[in-house]
């Protein structure tokens, strides 16, 4: 019975690359330096990510895969009064677990060529790396330490499948903090990923 369940599922093997925009969920503060206010807020530039997935299922489906991230930010930081403005941009490099569930809109019984997916799940970020790439010089210097060991985010989205190629696009919810002290923000991000796919 076994046998004749796996020789009935559907599995496909996925490659893909992408790019990503970061957003942080607490964007706007406060900062003092040298002694003065300054309003702090973050802006989220272009990322990028690639990887594998693999997908197990006819219509409903189960999608466990591994990518590399690559997360782009900015810090500014400005003085009304004075018009003083820093900037610090930051990469930050991670590699990524997802686990998602989704549906195929169109029975593959139907149509197996063409299709539109509709999938959700969560992704586990492991921090590999952080190059604080440009530096203003009033800010300390910003490393792996002051990043969570894992950050866990939320993923929904919906994918098109197109013979051997596919699309994917979605947005990821924060769940867990960024940051290890201080800050509390988390990471939200939107998503773009092209690829091919291979049937097993």
């Amino acid at each position: 019975m076994s046998a004749a369940l796996v020789s009935q599922a559907q599995v496909d093997l996925r490659a893909f690359v992408g790019f990503n925009t970061l957003q942080l969920s607490t964007e706007k503060s406060s900062s003092m330096i040298d002694g003065k206010s300054f309003d702090r807020s973050v802006i989220g530039h272009l990322g990028a990510q690639s990887g594998f997935a693999i997908t197990f299922g006819k219509q409903f489906f189960v999608q466990p895969g591994i990518s590399w991230n690559s997360f782009s930010f900015e810090e500014h930081n400005e003085n009304a009064i004075s018009g003083e403005k820093y900037i610090d941009r930051t990469i930050l490099t991670a590699i990524s677990v997802p686990l998602r569930v989704g549906v195929r809109v169109i029975p593959p019984s139907v149509e197996n060529m063409v299709n539109i997916r509709v999938f959700g799940g969560i992704i586990g970020n492991h921090v590999t790396g952080v190059n604080h790439k440009e530096k203003s010089g009033k800010v300390a210097d910003i490393d792996k330490t002051d990043f969570t060991n894992m950050i866990i985010n939320a993923d929904f989205g919906m994918g098109l499948d197109l013979f051997i190629f596919f699309v994917d696009a979605g947005y990821q919810m924060g769940l867990t903090p960024v940051f290890r002290q201080g800050d509390k923000s988390k990471a939200n991000a939107f998503y773009l990923n092209g690829g091919l796919r291979i049937r097993l």
